[in-house]
């Protein structure tokens, strides 16, 4: 299933993702697709929203962050995890995402994913950004 959408600002990022939480039933895995100020950290922000996480900051310098859910009945834990600086598959394994990823209380954000590519789950969505300007952007969801 393939969605695809137009945002022309920060806000209307957020609730875009806002919307995608409200369809989440149980934790799962997303890949987020897209040069750097495409709209992948403003995207999360918005999920974290969505799941009453009021500061959600991108997690580029500590390459994992998590955030408690309280108000889902299924997801409890949201991790964002950003591949921006690592370089190797041992490394990323390091932050055992194969165990996040199998739990329905989990909903793992993995910015910069394709150097995770041939590891990720088969069961997953991926959101493509691309900036169409300086304000707008395409944001197109495929769930595998």
């Amino acid at each position: 299933m393939e969605t695809t959408y137009v945002s022309t600002s920060y806000e209307e990022t957020r609730q875009i993702a806002e919307k995608f939480a409200e369809k989440l039933e149980k934790g799962t895995t997303i890949c987020l697709y897209g040069e750097l100020a495409a709209g992948k950290t403003t995207f999360t922000q918005g999920l974290g929203k969505a799941f009453g996480i009021e500061r959600l900051v991108s997690p580029t310098f500590l390459i994992m962050r998590q955030y408690p859910i309280k108000n889902h009945p299924i997801i409890k834990m949201l991790y964002h995890l950003d591949l921006y600086r690592l370089n190797s598959i041992e490394d990323i394994k390091s932050f055992d995402v194969e165990e996040i990823w199998s739990s329905p209380e989990n909903l793992l954000v993995i910015e910069w994913p394709e150097k995770f590519e041939k590891n990720l789950p088969k069961n997953r969505y991926d959101i493509f950004f691309k900036a169409n300007g300086e304000n707008e952007r395409e944001i197109k969801i495929i769930h595998h």
